[in-house]
């Protein structure tokens, strides 16, 4: 399995400073130019600017809408290998010693997942649904998993959100996380066996507060979404979770 990582062509510093950590791990890695969304000319097709302000309730942020499309190239760039499982890396992440063996006991439960996050900005709320070497568990959270900066996909899960991830109208994080409705089974790591704050660099995504869409607006369309949408994960997953205990 590869590593793809993206990568700013402004960003060697992050490149050489990735690389060296993925050596260590022995884990081959392929750059994927990111595509810098402070050079981007809105409006794109790529990106529905209406439906975004509805559903995420806030403004427009360019640099989230390249970190998007950076992912979805990784994936493509995936799909072009032989390979069954790709790794996909922001290049700010830092492996822990366990990493390329926690992933690995992980794919030995392949049958629960498409897409495995090996990374978060929080635990969620977590129900196992197998163990792993060491102290680490597999698991199916009922709440939002925050951040994307590593996770696995398998093919059917890279050719899905390829399909599907187009146009953009939620961050990233938020619509990898909706795998249900892409007809896909989620799953994570915990403890996450890599993190996304240890490696010193600066946000190049989130460079100050972005405004949020009115009071009145964020009721009428925004929270709405976020309780069908909460109410959706909990459903789906609860379960899978039951599903999967009962064909342990």
């Amino acid at each position: 399995m590869k590593a793809f990582i993206l990568n700013l062509d402004s960003a060697a510093d992050r490149w050489n400073a990735i690389t060296a950590r993925f050596a260590q791990a022995q884990i081959p890695v392929v750059r994927v130019p990111a595509v810098d969304g402070a050079a981007l000319r809105l409006p794109i097709p790529e990106f529905h600017e209406t439906r975004f302000r509805r559903r995420h309730g806030r403004a427009t942020n360019p640099r989230e809408i390249g970190c998007y499309l950076s992912h979805v190239a990784a994936m493509r760039a995936f799909l072009e290998t032989a390979d069954t499982h790709g790794l996909i890396c922001e290049d700010d992440i830092v492996p822990g010693p366990d990493f390329r063996a926690a992933i690995e006991s992980a794919l030995d439960h392949a049958r629960h997942w498409n897409v495995l996050r090996v990374s978060g900005l929080g635990t969620g709320q977590p129900l196992t649904v197998g163990t792993l070497p060491g102290d680490f568990r597999l698991c199916i959270s009922l709440a939002r998993v925050k951040g994307a900066g590593a996770y696995v996909v398998d093919r059917a899960a890279a050719r899905a959100f390829v399909a599907g991830l187009l146009p953009m109208w939620l961050p990233f994080d938020h619509a990898v996380d909706r795998e249900w409705c892409f007809g896909l089974k989620g799953a994570y790591i915990l403890p996450f066996p890599c993190s996304q704050t240890e490696a010193g660099f600066r946000s190049s995504i989130q460079t100050g507060k972005t405004g949020k869409a009115r009071s009145s607006r964020r009721w009428l369309t925004t929270y709405p979404y976020q309780a069908g949408n909460e109410m959706m994960r909990w459903l789906f997953r609860s379960a899978r979770f039951v599903q999967a205990r009962v064909k342990r």
